[in-house]
């Protein structure tokens, strides 16, 4: 849980509704994973960051959290951070077919709560807590509106560090080999790591987005993720959940003033 503090400071809007970077956390970043429909990979991918001592950040939907609670259940016990993800992964936003995030005229307000509230109500009946007072909206989709609606059930959204046409998104989720975007595991590890080099944007104070679960006949990331990591650790950057890299930025703001 995040402090209250935290809490006030957005509800103010002295914070950002939408959390894509963490200005001066020091040299972390946060690794995130989000969970819907697939499981492939999952438990070696949870296997994977207990070997390596990494916690993370796991977006998990309603339907997830409702069809495989002990894989929520071997995460909650390596001390990853669970957020929210929606229950159905419904589309919230035009993006798809108008290129903008205006609200769809099926998503309203009640819609959203509902999607949120009843994730929750999952996740608590998985892990016998509640989750993290974070969510991620699927498909990237959202806007103001929408968040503000999260918002009123104490929910802040968290997005994946951007920088124009780049993004932290390793595309593991691309499973068709003849798709433009489909990469092999070294290519998505060069992806992310290149990303600082490409954009100015520093790894320091990032959010990867990255995924449970593979549809690909071997997970990828089980090659990339070592990858990635391993030059990570080589640079100084370390991974933390989103809450720890927010709480650790919140503290250094306030020892500056």
């Amino acid at each position: 849980m995040l402090p209250l503090a935290l809490w006030v400071l957005a509800v103010a809007g002295q914070m950002p509704a939408n959390v894509a970077t963490v200005p001066a956390p020091g040299p972390y970043f946060a690794l995130t994973f989000d969970a819907h429909e697939r499981t492939e990979g999952a438990k070696e991918l949870l296997a994977l960051l207990r070997e390596r001592g990494v916690r993370a950040t796991l977006f998990v939907t309603g339907t997830f959290a409702a069809r495989h609670p002990e894989i929520l259940r071997l995460a909650a016990a390596a001390g990853h951070e669970i957020g929210n993800h929606t229950y159905h992964h419904p589309h919230l936003t035009t993006w798809a077919t108008t290129g903008r995030h205006d609200t769809l005229p099926t998503m309203t307000r009640e819609r959203l709560q509902e999607e949120l509230t009843r994730t929750a109500e999952a996740i608590t009946a998985a892990i016998g807590r509640p989750p993290a007072p974070l969510w991620r909206a699927p498909y990237g989709e959202h806007n103001a509106e929408i968040r503000g609606w999260a918002a009123e059930l104490g929910l802040l959204h968290v997005d994946w560090t951007r920088a124009g046409r780049a993004s932290l998104d390793a595309l593991d989720w691309v499973e068709d080999p003849q798709a433009r975007n489909y990469l092999s595991a070294e290519a998505m590890a060069r992806r992310l790591l290149h990303f600082e080099e490409r954009t100015g944007v520093p790894l320091a104070g990032s959010i990867v987005l990255m995924h449970l679960g593979s549809g690909r006949t071997t997970p990828p990331l089980l090659e990339a993720l070592p990858i990635f990591l391993d030059e990570t650790d080589r640079r100084g950057l370390r991974p933390l959940p989103v809450g720890e890299l927010l709480r650790r930025a919140s503290t250094a703001s306030a020892a500056g003033r």
